[in-house]
């Protein structure tokens, strides 16, 4: 018994409006139409099947310029019919129209969604486009030498390109083509991006207990596309985020509620994959239990929300932006980016991050980490031997771990431990040289026993 799904459609008999169903087999990942088919899988046969064999390969070929594979079946002296399309390598439109399939359903592509599909079609990213009549003054200079340093220390700057030229530099990454900019360009390099993309900012809110409709405060960040992902990590960390405290002996060590390395993902992911053509902004929502982004962009066919928990190859909506901040070393090029979001919540010890679509976009959703209460650090007077080592330091800032040794008769790996642990508790610091410097005491201790 056959089922309907994302290649196979079940129809009783033949309709000209089937051909939107065999235009969006070509235009997506080709598919079988059977007729002579119920719905529920049981053959129920065909009538005219002399007359479809030889009129349907004529009619698909005159109407959508698809060559079709027509085969005759039979089943309980039933005959049925098999309509076989391959993939086109071109886009194949229906009366003017572009239609795929998603899951089941044939659907009519409209606005960016055919945009998106058009450019693909022909091999192209909507980042690769040339936007006419802009300055290369617009380009921000301290932003182009700041991927510069990256991409050298990551070793992923293509060779015999002269960095110092901003214009050779961006010929070579595809940036600019004959001189005239790129979109990619204009979005990761130029001092507003909004003044050719109104929409490419992200906006950052705080929102009361767990309501979408009470908003706490906010903040819009707006800058060029290559240092946003710093810009929103730092503004986060500052601002929207809360840090538990731990300490292993009196090092303190600070936690975010959220995983730092999967959020960072996470916004990589969006911003790389965004669709700029869109109308919608990129958001950020902190809740008091949860932090959600949110993206416009729907996954590239043929992932889909399963396929981000598991091995899958990158589909790239950005295809130049990507390279970007692939060879800035920010991000691998083997679709990693929410494999790593899972991997980093995981060993963190956080619940692992949710994946959904959402509006014609991707929804990311992080649920808070509940910690223990925060640890108390710990008194001074509970290092070993820590009042003998102030004493001395106060005697003599000049003083040797060799000397301090001697004077308490320890050995100096012992004296280096207590030494470290007192700077990591701020209690005293090291100026200088290792030869010449001094200690200076910096923080009152409480009396030692």
């Amino acid at each position: 018994m056959k089922k309907e799904s994302q290649h196979i459609e079940l129809k009783e008999s033949w309709r000209d409006e089937y051909l939107k169903t065999v235009s969006a087999y070509a235009n997506t990942a080709g598919g079988r139409l059977y007729l002579g088919i119920r719905d529920d899988g049981e053959v129920c046969g065909i009538n005219n099947i002399s007359k479809l064999l030889e009129d349907l390969p004529n009619k698909i070929m005159s109407i959508l310029g698809v060559q079709a594979d027509i085969r005759e079946h039979s089943k309980n002296n039933l005959k049925y019919l098999e309509i076989r399309i391959n993939k086109s390598s071109y886009p194949v439109s229906f009366h003017g129209r572009f239609y795929i399939r998603s899951g089941s359903v044939t659907r009519e592509l409209k606005g960016n969604a055919l945009q998106t599909f058009l450019l693909t079609a022909n091999n192209l990213t909507w980042d690769e486009i040339t936007v006419p009549d802009v300055s290369w003054d617009d380009i921000d200079e301290n932003t182009v030498r700041l991927f510069v340093r990256k991409a050298i220390q990551s070793n992923r700057l293509p060779l015999d390109v002269n960095e110092s030229k901003i214009p050779d530099l961006f010929e070579r990454l595809d940036l600019s083509k004959n001189g005239v900019l790129t979109r990619a360009a204009l979005l990761l390099f130029s001092k507003r991006p909004t003044r050719y993309f109104l929409l490419a900012v992200c906006k950052i809110g705080r929102f009361r207990g767990n309501s979408h409709a009470d908003l706490a405060t906010d903040d819009v960040i707006e800058c060029p596309l290559f240092q946003m992902p710093d810009r929103i990590m730092e503004l986060l960390i500052a601002k929207y985020m809360q840090k538990n405290f731990t300490y292993s002996g009196l090092q303190r060590i600070e936690t975010l509620e959220y995983p730092e390395i999967a959020l960072r993902e996470a916004i990589l992911n969006a911003i790389i994959h965004r669709n700029y053509g869109g109308n919608t902004f990129f958001t950020v929502k902190v809740f008091d239990n949860s932090l959600e982004l949110w993206n416009e962009g729907e996954l590239m066919f043929p992932l889909d929300i399963k396929s981000l928990k598991k091995q899958h190859l990158s589909r790239l909506r950005n295809k130049l932006i990507a390279n970007i901040f692939y060879r800035s070393g920010q991000i691998e090029a083997w679709g990693q980016g929410t494999l790593k979001m899972l991997d980093d919540a995981h060993k963190g010890k956080y619940p692992l991050p949710e994946f959904a679509d959402f509006e014609d976009g991707i929804l990311v959703k992080f649920d808070k980490k509940i910690f223990e209460t925060e640890q108390q650090a710990p008194d001074v007077s509970e290092i070993k031997h820590a009042d003998k080592v102030l004493k001395l330091i106060g005697e003599n800032p000049q003083i040797t771990v060799k000397m301090m040794a001697n004077e308490l008769s320890m050995s100096e790996r012992n004296v280096k431990r207590i030494l470290i642990e007192l700077v990591n508790a701020k209690v005293i610091d090291r100026t200088g040289s290792n030869k010449t410097g001094n200690w200076v005491i910096i923080s009152d201790t409480t009396e030692m026993s």
